[in-house]
């Protein structure tokens, strides 16, 4: 346990070190792509878009680290609150949609009426679903479409729906893709790699009393699917223990 505690207070100073100096980098880079530091060529726009996007990229695995090292932990409280989920959908879609309209692919967020408020922490219901919804634009070639959807379950949650029209996943690899760095093969070179995303995923809806579970197969899109109780079921599983 002491070491456990050790390793998750190292990647927790780690991670937050790391930021400073990729902060700053950004900064620059940011600069001189806007021409602030003088007029830059096609070649050298080129250059800087490239590292933007890699500097995107090591910013959500140092994210990861963090949030893999509070769960680690058990530093990671939530902090419960009534929340709608479409709307935090609807956020997360738009904080995504230049990603999206890089590749072409459109993202629909459907319209649940009625739909009943749940008892969870909505910045960690905003990253299960920058997860997901970021995972689905990942997988999906330019053209495709991401469809969220949500609905109440007869025993009492909302259940929210990702689908996306990529390359799919093969059911021997599916019972793996929640576990801790995970490496699932896939059609798509870009998206190969130790993840994760998927596991905290997860352990954000198992905080949740959630449950999360996948539908896919290669060829036919992907389908990920979780579910939060509403507020009014809460009550009644914490009296269940």
């Amino acid at each position: 346990k002491e070491h456990d505690r050790q390793r998750s207070l190292f990647l927790s100073v780690a991670s937050h070190e790391l930021r400073t100096p990729m902060t700053v980098i950004r900064s620059f880079a940011d600069n001189m792509r806007d021409g602030i530091a003088g007029p830059v060529s096609e070649q050298q726009l080129t250059y800087l878009t490239r590292i933007g996007h890699n500097l995107s990229r090591l910013t959500r695995i140092i994210n990861q680290l963090l949030d893999w090292s509070q769960l680690n932990s058990k530093s990671d409280m939530l902090h419960l609150a009534p929340v709608c989920v479409e709307k935090v959908a609807l956020v997360v879609a738009d904080s995504l949609r230049a990603v999206a309209d890089e590749k072409s692919v459109t993202v629909e967020i459907g319209r649940a009426n009625g739909l009943p408020a749940v008892q969870g922490d909505s910045d960690k219901l905003e990253q299960v679903l920058w997860n997901l919804i970021g995972n689905a634009i990942k997988f999906t070639p330019p053209g495709g479409r991401v469809t969220v959807d949500f609905e109440k379950t007869p025993e009492g949650y909302v259940q929210t729906s990702i689908a996306d029209t990529g390359c799919g996943i093969d059911p021997i690899h599916i019972e793996k893709l929640f576990r801790e760095f995970s490496k699932v093969p896939s059609a798509n070179p870009a998206a190969q790699g130790a993840q994760l995303g998927l596991f905290i995923t997860k352990s954000l809806v198992t905080l949740h009393r959630g449950t999360i579970w996948v539908e896919s197969a290669p060829g036919t899109g992907t389908r990920f699917y979780f579910t939060v109780p509403v507020c009014s079921q809460v009550d009644r599983l914490t009296a269940e223990g």
